[in-house]
C-alpha cells in the first residue's frame, strides 16, 4: 500500500468519524439532557406505553421480537440485579476501524510504530451444547504502521501486523453470574521491530468474570505463550516469545449502554530471553465502548507496562504501551445493550491486539567463519 492510498485511508476514517458524530448528535443531546428513552426512541424508532424501548421486528427491525433485553433492562434502576445474557441476536458479529500506536521491546531504542487498524469479530452457538450456554468465536484484525519509513532496517517499507484469535466461551445467563472464555491467539508480522523481522507467535489467553449486578462484574485474565519463533539474519539471530500476563478486572455497564474496563496486571515469569534480568513487574490499562447510534459506537483501549529496570537508557528501550481508539459496528443494531453480559452470542473475547500479546525479544550475534 502506497503513501497516497494510505493518506486517502486516513481521510475516509476521519469523515466517517464526523458523520457518526453528526449521525449521533440527537442521542448525544437527549443524553446529556437525562432523557434515555428519548435518545433511544431517536436511535430504534419507538418507545413502548411504558417508555423502554420497543425491539419487535416492526418497530426497528429486530427479529427477536425482545422488549429492552428482556429481564436486564440496565442500570437505569429497573432491573439492576438481573445479569442475563440476551439471547439475541443468534449470530454475533462487530467489526471496526480504527488508530492504534504501540512500542515494545522489539523496537529498541527506536520510536513507537503509529498505523490504522481494521478488522472483525464472529460468535455463534455451539451446536447442542449451546443448551449450556457455550458458544464459539473467531476475529481477526490486520493493522499497517510506519507509513512515512522508519529509521531502523528496512526503512522505506511499512510495518504490517495480523491478529487471529479463536475460541470458545459462555456468559452468564439463566440466573448463572459466570461468564468465561478461552482463546488461542495468532499474531503474524512483517517488518516487525528495528530488525524488520517476521515472527509468526502464538498464545492461549482465558479470561472469566462474575457479574456482581447488572452493572458491575469483577474477573481475571490472563495469558501463556505457546509458539515462539526464531530467525536468522546476515548477522544476528532472533529469537521472539510472547509474555505471560496476569490481571485483575472490573468490568461497568453504564446507564447509557456504554461498557467499559479497568485492569491491573502482573507477570509471573518475568526474565528477560537473553538472561539479562527481568523484563515487566506490573501494568495497567482499560477499554471503553460508547454507542452513538443503534449500529454505531466509538471504542479506546489503552495499556501501559512499567518494566522492571530503572529509569533510563535499559527503562526506557523496555517501556511498553498501547493507545488505540476508533469505530466499532454492529450489523445486529445491537450496539446499545444495557445488559453487563451483552448478547449470549455476541464474542465474548476481544481480538487480541498489542495489549493483550506482548512479546519478549532476543538477539545473539552470529559468528562468522573465517576463511
Amino acid at each position: 500500500m502506497n503513501t497516497h492510498m494510505l493518506r486517502s485511508a486516513v481521510v475516509l476514517l476521519a469523515a466517517l468519524l464526523w458523520q457518526t458524530v453528526a449521525c449521533g448528535a440527537d442521542y448525544i443531546r437527549y443524553a446529556a439532557a437525562g432523557d434515555e428513552e428519548a435518545a433511544a426512541a431517536d436511535a430504534n424508532g419507538k418507545t413502548t406505553a411504558n417508555g423502554c424501548v420497543s425491539c419487535d421486528p416492526q418497530a426497528c427491525g429486530d427479529p427477536c421480537g425482545n422488549a429492552c433485553g428482556g429481564c436486564g433492562t440496565g442500570c437505569g434502576g429497573r432491573n439492576c440485579g438481573c445479569p442475563d445474557c440476551d439471547e439475541c441476536p443468534r449470530i454475533g458479529v462487530v467489526g471496526l476501524l480504527g488508530f492504534d500506536s504501540f512500542r515494545g521491546v522489539s523496537d529498541g531504542d527506536y520510536q513507537s510504530n503509529f498505523g490504522l487498524v481494521t478488522g472483525a469479530n464472529l460468535g455463534i452457538p455451539v451446536p447442542v451444547l449451546n443448551e449450556m450456554g457455550l458458544g464459539w468465536q473467531l476475529g481477526a484484525t490486520y493493522g499497517i504502521y510506519d507509513w512515512e519509513g522508519r529509521t531502523t532496517a528496512n526503512r522505506s517499507d511499512t510495518q504490517q501486523q495480523t491478529f487471529v484469535t479463536t475460541g470458545i466461551f459462555r456468559k452468564g445467563f439463566d440466573g448463572r453470574r459466570l461468564s468465561f472464555g478461552l482463546v488461542y491467539d495468532w499474531m503474524a508480522n512483517s517488518n516487525w521491530g528495528y530488525q524488520a523481522v517476521a515472527p509468526t507467535l502464538g498464545q492461549w489467553r482465558g479470561q472469566a468474570e462474575y457479574a456482581m449486578s447488572n452493572c458491575n462484574a469483577l474477573g481475571v485474565m490472563g495469558t501463556l505463550w505457546d509458539r515462539q519463533s526464531l530467525q536468522t539474519l546476515p548477522n544476528v539471530t532472533v529469537l521472539n516469545r510472547p509474555v505471560n500476563q496476569l490481571a485483575f478486572f472490573w468490568h461497568h455497564k453504564f446507564a447509557k449502554g456504554a461498557d467499559s474496563r479497568l485492569w491491573f496486571g502482573f507477570f509471573p515469569d518475568n526474565l528477560r530471553l537473553n538472561g539479562d534480568g527481568s523484563l515487566y513487574d506490573t501494568g495497567f490499562g482499560g477499554d471503553l465502548t460508547v454507542p452513538l447510534t443503534s449500529r454505531l459506537a466509538l471504542y479506546a483501549n489503552f495499556q501501559y507496562v512499567h518494566p522492571s529496570a530503572a529509569a533510563g537508557s535499559a527503562g526506557s528501550i523496555e517501556n511498553s504501551y498501547n493507545v488505540g481508539m476508533g469505530l466499532v459496528f454492529y450489523p445486529g443494531r445491537n450496539a446499545r445493550s444495557r445488559n453487563i453480559n451483552g448478547g449470549c452470542w455476541m464474542p465474548y473475547m476481544p481480538v487480541a491486539n498489542n495489549s493483550t500479546f506482548l512479546v519478549d525479544q532476543s538477539i545473539t550475534a552470529v559468528t562468522q567463519p573465517v576463511h
